[in-house]
């Protein structure tokens, strides 16, 4: 189900790549939520603190997001509560 969502092919279909890849989450608002919300997805495993880069001034952030050729963007929006 999860796989027909997203639209990836099944896991058996997959091509195979040995070169490294990587996904760029951007996380975008009020210091004090990406601080917070940096903190929520460390305690529940998904990344570490450290690997984030230092926060960047709304100016940085067209510099910060220049997309490499064939690459997408999709955003995930989520409201919380403080």
């Amino acid at each position: 189900m999860a796989q027909a969502l997203i639209g990836q092919p099944p896991k058996g279909d997959r091509p195979v790549s040995s070169a490294r890849r990587s996904v760029k989450i951007l996380m975008i608002g009020q210091p004090e939520d990406v601080d917070l919300t940096i903190a929520r997805l460390y305690q529940c495993g998904f990344c570490r603190v450290e690997d984030w880069s230092r926060p960047l001034p709304f100016s940085q952030i067209q510099e910060a997001t220049t997309k490499e050729p064939g690459e997408v963007m999709r955003i995930y929006k989520r409201s919380m509560t403080l």
